[in-house]
C-alpha cells in the first residue's frame, strides 16, 4: 500500500511538474551559461552569458570553431526562476545593424527591476550576439581591465602586446577568403540561429505561446517580422514551427514590424521598386562570393572593424576614468583608417575637412567627452548612432556643419589652443546636470540642447560600450545581412504572420523615422528621444518620470 501511495504521489508530482512547464531543464543540452558584467545601475539584475552549440551546415565555407556557436546575453531578476520556463515573461531580442548584445544592457535590466517591483513580476531578457560577432578579438579589452592599464588595450592591437600568450592577429578584410562563410550569413540563417535559442532555450510551445516576446530595434524590428512570417521546417502546411506560433507578441524599438524590406517602407510600395529590388539580391550574394563585393559592412574612415572596435575602448575608458584627461587618441599609433575616421567625424565643416584643420590632436578631452563626441546626437552627425546624454562645457563650441547641415543642433569642440597655449580641456555635462548649466547658443541664439532633449546617463552607457563577454558593437555585421533586409528575401512564407499577434511599435522622436506613415495611430512616440535612447535612456528622466519605453512595454507584454 505504501509502495503505491508513493507511485501515486510521484505521478501527481510529475503531472503538475508537466503542466506548469518544470520538466524543462535549464540549461538544455548544448548550452553553456557563465557569468556577464554585472549592471551595478540595477543591482536586482542578473547577467549570464549563454553559449548554444549549433554548428553551420556542412556546406557553409571553412570557418572559426567559435562560429558554430551561437550567443545571447541573458539579463533577469535576482529573485528568479533559474529556468527561464517559469518567468513570466521572456522578451528575446534582435540588435539593430552594427550592434551586439550588450546594446540592450540598459533597457532590459531596467525592464527586469520594474516588472518586480512595480507588478511583483518576473521578467527576462534575452539579447541575441549574431553569428558573425564570433570573428571579434576582445583580448585587448580583457588586458586592461586585469592590469587597470588603459594603456594595454591598445598595446595589445597596435604593439604586439600578449594576452595569456596571444597576440592580435589583426583585422579581416572585407574581401578576405578568412571571412567567406560570412556570405551564408544571410536572412534565411539568421532567423535559423534566432529559431535555435528560441525553441531550444524555451522547449514548451505552450509557454513560448504565453509568455514568450519577440522583437529587437532598428533592423531587429525588421528581422522580427521576417520571423513571425517564417517556415522552419520546410513545409508550410505544417503550422506549429511558423514564426508566429512561437510567441505571444511582437515589439519593436525605434523600428517597425513589417515582412516588407527597409527600402520598400521607406520608399513606397511600387511594382518598380519592388521588381528592382528582386534583382538585387541574388546578383550581390554572387558578388560577395567571388571576392568582388565586401562580405561585411565596410566603409573606410566611417565604419570599419577598428573604428568600431575603437569605440569599445573610447567607451571603456569613459567608464573607468570619465573626468580624466584622455590620451587615447595621442598614445594610439592610428592607421590610415582611423586618421580618416578623426577627420570625418571632426570636422566642423567642408574646408576643415579638407584641409585637416583644426586636428582632433590638438584638442583636450576627458575620457567621457571623447565618448559623447562619437555618440552623442549633438555631436554625431550618423543618425543611427545617436544617444541624446548631454553637452560640451570647458569650452566654446561652434555649429558643425560636416557632413551635412545639422540644423543647429550638432556642435564641436572650437578652441584648440595656439602655438604657444593649449587649449582648455572639455568635459561633459550629464543628461540630468543640463537644467541649470549655462548650455551656449547656436548661429540662431537657441541653446544647443535643453533637459527635455537629454535622456542617457553617460555612465550608462559607457557600461555598455565596454561590457564583456558580449560587446555593444557588432563589428562585422554580414553584407548579405544588410542587402536582404534592405531589398527583401525568400524567408516569408506565411505573409499573415504579423498580424497573427499582438505589436507594439516604441517610436523615438528624434530617431530613425523607419516607415512612420506605416505605424498605427497608437504606436507610442516619445519626445526627446534618439535612435539609441530606445536602449539606453536611465531609469530616471529629467521630468522626474520613470524611463518610457520600459512603461510601455509592461504595459505592452502584461
Amino acid at each position: 500500500m505504501k509502495k503505491i501511495v508513493v507511485f501515486l504521489s510521484v505521478c501527481v508530482l510529475v503531472f503538475f511538474m508537466a503542466v506548469s512547464g518544470m520538466t524543462a531543464v535549464w540549461p538544455p543540452a548544448g548550452f553553456t551559461e557563465s557569468v556577464a558584467d554585472q549592471n551595478i545601475a540595477f543591482p536586482q539584475t542578473k547577467a549570464t552569458a549563454v553559449t548554444v552549440f549549433a554548428p553551420l551546415p556542412a556546406s557553409c565555407p571553412s570557418h572559426p570553431a567559435a562560429c558554430d556557436k551561437l550567443n545571447f546575453l541573458r539579463i533577469r531578476h535576482i529573485h528568479g526562476p533559474d529556468n527561464p520556463s517559469n518567468a513570466d515573461r521572456i522578451l528575446i531580442a534582435q540588435p539593430g545593424i552594427l550592434e551586439g548584445a550588450s546594446a540592450f544592457y540598459n533597457v532590459a535590466a531596467n525592464l527586469v527591476t520594474r516588472a518586480y517591483d512595480e507588478k511583483g513580476k518576473f521578467v527576462e531578457f534575452w539579447a541575441i550576439d549574431r553569428r558573425s560577432n564570433c570573428l571579434e578579438d576582445m583580448n585587448g579589452l580583457r588586458l586592461a581591465r586585469e592590469t587597470g592599464n588603459l594603456r594595454d588595450m591598445v598595446d595589445y592591437y597596435y604593439r604586439n602586446k600578449l594576452y595569456h600568450g596571444q597576440y592580435f592577429q589583426g583585422y579581416f578584410k572585407p574581401l578576405s577568403d578568412d571571412v567567406k562563410w560570412l556570405v551564408e550569413m544571410g536572412m534565411e540563417q539568421t532567423l535559423k540561429d534566432w529559431n535555435e535559442i528560441i525553441t531550444r532555450g524555451i522547449p514548451d510551445p505552450t509557454v513560448r505561446q504565453q509568455r514568450v516576446y519577440i522583437g529587437g530595434h532598428s533592423l531587429g524590428g525588421f528581422l522580427t517580422g521576417a520571423y513571425a512570417c517564417a517556415d522552419f521546417d520546410g513545409d508550410p502546411t505544417t503550422l506549429a514551427d511558423a514564426g508566429y506560433n512561437q510567441a505571444a507578441g511582437y515589439f519593436a524599438l525605434d523600428s517597425l514590424i513589417t515582412s516588407d524590406p527597409l527600402l520598400s517602407v521607406q520608399g513606397g510600395d511600387s511594382a518598380t521598386l519592388r521588381y528592382l529590388m528582386s534583382k538585387i539580391p541574388d546578383s550581390a550574394v554572387y558578388l560577395m562570393r567571388k571576392g568582388l563585393f565586401e562580405r561585411f559592412i565596410f566603409l573606410s574612415g566611417v565604419i570599419t572593424p577598428e573604428i568600431m572596435n575603437l569605440l569599445t575602448g573610447v567607451g571603456y575608458a569613459a567608464m573607468v576614468a570619465p573626468n580624466a584627461e584622455t590620451d587615447l587618441i595621442s598614445y594610439l599609433p592610428a592607421s590610415t583608417s582611423v586618421k580618416n575616421c578623426y577627420r570625418f567625424y571632426h570636422s566642423k565643416n567642408i574646408w576643415d575637412y579638407a584641409l585637416v584643420t583644426p586636428s582632433i590632436y590638438k584638442f583636450r578631452y576627458t575620457n567621457q567627452a571623447l565618448m559623447a563626441l562619437f555618440m552623442d546626437d549633438n555631436a554625431m552627425p550618423i543618425n543611427i548612432i545617436q544617444a541624446s546624454m548631454g553637452f560640451f562645457a570647458g569650452g566654446t563650441v561652434a555649429e558643425k556643419h560636416f557632413p551635412f547641415g545639422s540644423g543647429g543642433t550638432l556642435a564641436i569642440a572650437n578652441n584648440s589652443g595656439t602655438a604657444l597655449k593649449k587649449g582648455p580641456l572639455y568635459r561633459w555635462i550629464n543628461y540630468d546636470e543640463i537644467e541649470g548649466s549655462a548650455i551656449p547658443n547656436n548661429n540662431d541664439g537657441v541653446p544647443f540642447t535643453s533637459a527635455a532633449k537629454e535622456v542617457t546617463d553617460a555612465k550608462d552607457l559607457a557600461r555598455s560600450l565596454g561590457a564583456l563577454p558580449m560587446d555593444f558593437v557588432e563589428k562585422y555585421f554580414p553584407m548579405r545581412l544588410a542587402v536582404e533586409s534592405m531589398m527583401g528575401s525568400d524567408v516569408i512564407v506565411h505573409p499573415d504572420g504579423i498580424s497573427q499577434r499582438p505589436v507594439i511599435n516604441i517610436v523615438a522622436g528624434d530617431g530613425a523615422k523607419l516607415g512612420l506613415d506605416q505605424l498605427s495611430p497608437d504606436s507610442p512616440i516619445i519626445p526627446g528621444y534618439n535612435h539609441l535612447d530606445v536602449l539606453t535612456a536611465a531609469a530616471v528622466q529629467n521630468d522626474g518620470e520613470p524611463e518610457k519605453v520600459t512603461t510601455h512595454l509592461l504595459d505592452f507584454i502584461f
